[in-house]
């Protein structure tokens, strides 16, 4: 019996630090399981604070991509807006030498002078149209086309074959091999 007591009181002993060191160990995971919770949360204030810093930066790049649009669209309407601004400085000239020349006709009733002045005034503007890339579309005796040409009359003629253009009624005119006005004409049919 004596053997059985300190047996039991052997165990009771074993039972106690069983227990102690099993509550040590709970408290240790709690501890373990408190501080990973404490490290996620502090990653996750880390990755909240980074992902707000970007966000900030797309919201900036945004508002950065708006301001280079609408200064684009400004620019581009400022240079629309003059964009003619060379070719009208070359036309102000042919301007002043047509008023000169009415002034002139009106004062001398010179009107040889004055049909002079605007043939040299009319070539200066066909030189300055030349200079711009536009060319006169010469018609007068080719074949009709459609692309080039726009029929006022048809006109039987025996002389001239079908679809030939006998008279120019308005000239047309090419810039950079585009129409830019379609001769205007008179065409032999049947």
């Amino acid at each position: 019996m004596n053997n059985n007591a300190y047996d039991k009181e052997e165990m009771n002993v074993l039972n106690e630090d069983s227990a102690v060191a099993y509550e040590d160990t709970r408290q240790a995971e709690t501890t373990a399981e408190k501080s990973e919770v404490e490290l996620l949360q502090e990653q996750l204030l880390d990755k909240s604070e980074e992902a707000k810093k970007y966000y900030d930066q797309y919201l900036r790049s945004l508002a950065e991509i708006e301001n280079i649009k609408k200064r684009s669209q400004r620019d581009k309407e400022e240079y629309i807006k003059f964009a003619h601004l060379s070719i009208i400085k070359k036309l102000l000239p042919i301007i002043d030498d047509l008023n000169r020349g009415m002034g002139a006709a009106s004062v001398t009733q010179d009107f040889e002078g004055l049909k002079k002045g605007m043939e040299i005034t009319a070539r200066n503007l066909l030189d300055l149209l030349r200079q711009e890339g536009v060319q006169e579309i010469e018609c007068v005796g080719k074949p009709f086309d459609p692309q080039y040409h726009e029929p006022l009359m048809v006109v039987s003629s025996d002389e001239h074959p079908e679809n030939t253009i006998l008279e120019e009624l308005n000239k047309g005119y090419i810039m950079h091999d585009r129409v830019i006005r379609p001769s205007l004409v008179k065409v032999s049919g049947k």
